[in-house]
């Protein structure tokens, strides 16, 4: 399944390692969710990607940090579940104002 999140992107990187493991991750931040005590202002993650999608990310790069939308499917990694990027965009001109923690499900 993947779904779409509505996020403020700050940057990315990726890697090409010598033993052929190539990825990238994106870092985003959102905001702390207002109904968790334990928590306050923004928070901060980072998301996996294939290696490629830093050429996604260049168009954007003298804007961010920036809100994109990001197509994302969830993955099972070491029994955690996790996020994995698979394609980035400007947000449609909708003025959804989302964050990370939020997402709306795709078929898919």
């Amino acid at each position: 399944m993947i779904n779409t999140i509505h996020a403020r992107v700050l940057g990315a990187m990726r890697y090409a390692m010598d033993n052929g493991a190539k990825g990238a991750k994106i870092t985003l931040m959102n905001e702390a969710d207002p109904d968790n005590e334990n928590r306050l202002g923004h928070e901060v993650m980072t998301i996996s990607a294939p290696y490629e999608i830093l050429e996604q990310l260049r168009p954007h790069a003298p804007h961010m940090p920036c809100n994109l939308e990001i197509d994302a499917e969830m993955r099972t990694t070491q029994g955690k579940m996790t996020m994995h990027a698979i394609a980035v965009r400007k947000p449609a001109a909708s003025g959804h104002s989302g964050s990370a923690a939020k997402a709306e499900s795709k078929a898919g």
